[in-house]
């Protein structure tokens, strides 16, 4: 189906756009009023966790406009890791040691447009073959 390409394409923009949103609210310890991004993480010790989504999300894209099967299944391998790192980022950024920050809108974008490029690549676009 058609549409699944296209709503990968706009989970990916979404994933980039949702990677510079604030993902946290901290105001404890040595942050005080701290934002923390999926790019921009202060001084703590996550580093930049969405760097390694949106290099997989990238390879997915290429994935999505090679018209064949091997690409197709290689497209969900890639899915599942942004979808796994997706996770991961959210559990990671929501609790820890006793204290759960303020979550803000870019984490839930960014688990959402995970989900969404899960979805797409279970329902990719194979075009048929013209009978001879």
């Amino acid at each position: 189906m058609k549409i699944f390409r296209t709503i990968g394409i706009a989970a990916i923009i979404l994933l980039f756009i949702s990677a510079f949103l604030p993902w946290v609210y901290i105001n404890f310890g040595k942050l005080h009023d701290a934002y923390l991004t999926g790019m921009n993480t202060g001084i703590t010790n996550y580093g930049k966790p969405a760097i390694l989504a949106l290099f997989f999300s990238l390879l997915f894209l290429i994935t999505v406009f090679i018209p064949k099967v091997w690409a197709k299944r290689t497209g969900i391998f890639f899915a599942v890791i942004v979808l796994a790192w997706g996770i991961r980022n959210y559990f990671l950024f929501t609790c820890e040691m006793g204290y759960c920050p303020h979550r803000q809108i870019g984490l839930y974008l960014t688990l959402l447009a995970s989900l969404a490029i899960m979805v797409s690549a279970l329902m990719p676009y194979v075009p048929e073959e013209e009978n001879r």
